[in-house]
């Protein structure tokens, strides 16, 4: 990915390295000003004349907002003001209503200059899949441009009857020491010219400011309001919320009523932990931490962390499940809006068209012109293998997390239907696991995490034919049926307990007999349409070391296996080991290194006891978070070994931030404190760990239980020792060395 974003909810600006969109052809990275799938601004082009402005800095302020700041070269003809004689600096910002350019220029010279502050803007109402390349039928668009006082307007009315417009309105602001003509506007072949001239005397200043408001209107071709499957609902303005989730039919009752007592948008960044201690980890975490602010929406139900910016900031199950649940003990909150908002779109019916069965958790959700004409079938769309599964997960830890009784209560029917979807659907052979085949023309073929075409491979380098049964996906499916066998024999019904233990025992029994190569001492990645393993190394064996449904020897011989040099490239886990007949270092899954894995590996290891392993891969991913911009770690990037190149070599469109990357250090984390926490049973156990490399770590500021929990973790006499300063959780902490346990705190 080439350039910044800037978003707040679900408006977002995709620019270059000057916060610009070129236009027509020249505009070959997909920058723009998108809401809903669309991009509501194709072209924006700034310049001043003369054209005597250099580049000093550009900064991003946050996740809304860059600066851009320009001094002059030296002249080139008499009429040019003297060298670095001017300032000028350009403000961009988004607030969920509108994109808002504001500038500035000084005059710092000893004499009187004239400029003319110009901007270029058109419109295409693209839709994102477009936008990103595929394959599609795009329509024909008409598109009206008019201008009218300081305003150049575009509209566009979609095959399907919405109707767009999207307003730039142009402003001269207060000048001092100089002035400056009306704005002028004017239009030719789609693209608006504004201009604005302004006369600055020496120690002068003027401002302006550039305002663009995208606004959308059904029209009577789409169905009524509250249908199954409408997707978004519209209103007038797109609005901050994207003016909410359409009311998906039966079951929506409970989740918009979720989310009414949740904490503003903003309200828990602000009260984010704050973690200190060790300088590289506390920024990684920080910047972890803004990252997933930006990428936060809210669609009527609470916060919700969209995929990724900027191909994916839409509702996804996978990716925003994973991602909440590595905030847990930060933003619960975002757990809580996740789930209500997935709960709407939960399957009801049978529909090949969209992969969706009743009671599974849906894949992606999108928006834009060719989702709702049917030319792909994203709206919503359920081909996800493993969504439904984690839902229960999340669900099952929100619930030990917070002891959030009322919510649980009300995402009960929820789980109950995802559970049933698992036996009966999820399990498409009756062999008691859980394998996916793709039945929507134009859905996706592999719907595991490791979706690309030629991810699922046997060691000839052939590609496996489904139905596909996943490591991970059984691991997952393991977890949910073992948490939800606790929570069902908390709530009383002991025969539902009994029976999703039973089915969590026999699961286990199974996978160790199919999946595990006892010569290798590999899991096998998946089993293929025929029951035969899929015989290579891949990072999904690490995955399953998340659950506890392999034995401690078989675990043992996973961790060893992980750690060696063709799976660990001294960075993070290869999704493919270099040894491999598929293996590429810069393929997207088959050899690249993906943050999210690499932590759940991580946090499988630290789980089975295996430090050792799991401090050499922490180790990886503190040398890579230090060597990218801001401590940021991107979607992905290529998996090329230490030895290979001192640093982790970027994979070329990437997203960043991503979600799922934002949240790998709470995930870590977690995984250092060893918190594992039961709310509902008043207690919270800490069991920590620290890296060799890190002599302290002081955390402020958990979300655990009622309240919050600050913790001190200090390197000393051969050990860690953690002090607790603040608990107003609510839970009795107990902290242990292991199993065993050297010091309570109240």
């Amino acid at each position: 990915m080439h350039g910044w974003v800037i978003k707040e909810d679900d408006l977002f600006w995709y620019g270059d390295a000057e916060g610009l969109s070129a236009h027509g052809v020249e505009n070959v990275s997909g920058h723009g000003l998108y809401t809903r799938d669309t991009r509501v601004l194709s072209t924006l082009v700034w310049r001043m004349d003369p054209d005597v402005c250099v580049t000093l800095d550009a900064v991003q302020a946050s996740g809304s907002e860059s600066v851009y700041r320009y001094t002059n070269r030296p002249p080139r003809a008499d009429d040019e003001p003297p060298r670095e004689s001017l300032l000028v600096e350009r403000r961009q910002r988004v607030d969920g209503y509108c994109f808002q350019e504001s500038g500035i220029v000084r005059n710092f010279g000893d004499r009187a200059v004239r400029l003319t502050v110009i901007y270029e803007v058109a419109a295409d109402f693209a839709d994102m899949f477009e936008v990103r390349g595929f394959q599609v039928e795009a329509p024909e668009r008409a598109i009206r441009t008019r201008v009218s006082g300081n305003v150049c307007s575009f509209a566009y009315a979609s095959s399907d009857g919405r109707t767009w417009e999207t307003q730039v309105e142009l402003t001269g602001g207060s000048t001092h020491a100089g002035g400056a003509s009306p704005v002028r506007w004017t239009a030719s072949d789609g693209v608006g010219r504004g201009e604005l001239r302004i006369h600055l005397e020496p120690g002068g200043r003027a401002e302006w400011a550039l305002a663009v408001r995208p606004r959308a209107r059904e029209g009577t071709a789409l169905p009524a309001a509250g249908e199954r499957g409408t997707g978004l609902s519209v209103s007038e303005n797109v609005s901050s919320s994207l003016c909410a989730l359409a009311s998906a039919g039966e079951g929506s009752r409970s989740a918009r009523g979720a989310a009414d007592d949740a904490p503003g948008p903003r309200g828990w960044l602000n009260g984010a932990p704050v973690v200190s201690g060790h300088e590289s980890f506390a920024r990684w975490y920080a910047q972890g931490m803004q990252d997933l602010r930006m990428l936060q929406s809210d669609f009527g139900f609470g916060p919700f962390l969209v995929a990724g910016v900027p191909w994916y900031a839409v509702p996804f199950g996978r990716d925003s499940l994973i991602a909440a649940r590595q905030i847990l003990s930060a933003a619960p909150e975002v757990a809580r809006g996740t789930l209500a908002t997935l709960a709407q779109f939960q399957g009801e019916r049978l529909d090949p068209t969209r992969d969706e069965q009743p009671g599974k958790i849906l894949h992606e959700l999108r928006d834009g012109e060719l989702a709702r004409s049917g030319k792909v079938p994203f709206r919503p769309y359920y081909g996800s293998i493993d969504a439904t599964p984690l839902f229960l997960i999340l669900l099952a830890d929100y619930w030990r997390f917070t002891g959030d009784r009322p919510f649980l209560m009300q995402m009960l029917p929820h789980a109950k239907r995802a559970l049933a979807w698992m036996e009966d659907y999820g399990d498409r052979d009756g062999d008691g696991f859980i394998e996916y085949w793709r039945e929507a023309e134009g859905g996706i073929a592999n719907q595991g995490w490791k979706d690309s075409g030629d991810s699922m491979v046997h060691a000839d380098g052939s590609l496996a034919r489904g139905p596909i049964a996943l490591a991970e996906v059984q691991a997952y499916a393991h977890m949910a049926y073992r948490a939800w066998s606790e929570i069902y024999g908390e709530l009383g019904d002991s025969q539902e307990a009994k029976r999703l233990a039973k089915l969590a025992e026999g699961l286990a029994s199974r996978f160790l007999q199919h999946f595990w190569l006892e010569e290798r001492g590999e899991i096998a990645m998946a089993l293929d349409g025929e029951k035969r393993p899929l015989g290579v190394a891949s990072s999904n064996m690490g995955q399953v070391l998340w659950s506890d449904m392999l034995p401690d020897d078989v675990a043992r011989r996973v961790a060893k296996r992980l750690l060696q040099p063709d799976l660990f490239s001294g960075f993070g886990i290869r999704t493919l080991s270099a040894k491999e007949r598929r293996y590429n270092p810069m393929s997207y899954h088959n050899g690249s290194v993906w943050p999210h894995d690499t932590s759940l590996v991580f946090a499988g290891l630290v789980k089975r006891g295996a430090w050792e392993e799991a401090e050499q891969i922490l180790d990886g991913l503190m040398r890579a978070q230090a060597q990218f911009p801001h401590h940021r770690l991107p979607e992905l990037f290529c998996g090329f070994s230490r030895e290979e190149s001192p640093r982790p070599v970027p994979y070329p469109v990437s997203c960043s931030p991503q979600a799922w990357a934002a949240g790998v250090p709470a995930m870590v984390l977690e995984n250092l404190l060893g918190l594992r926490p039961d709310a509902p049973r008043g207690a919270l156990i800490l069991c920590p760990r620290l890296p060799a490399s890190m002599q302290a770590l002081k955390v402020r500021g958990l979300r655990l239980g009622s309240g919050r929990l600050s913790v001190e973790m200090v390197r000393r006499d051969g050990g860690v020792h953690v002090d607790v300063v603040e608990n107003t959780t609510g839970l009795r902490v107990d902290v242990i060395d292991g199993a065993k346990e050297v010091m309570s705190a109240g």
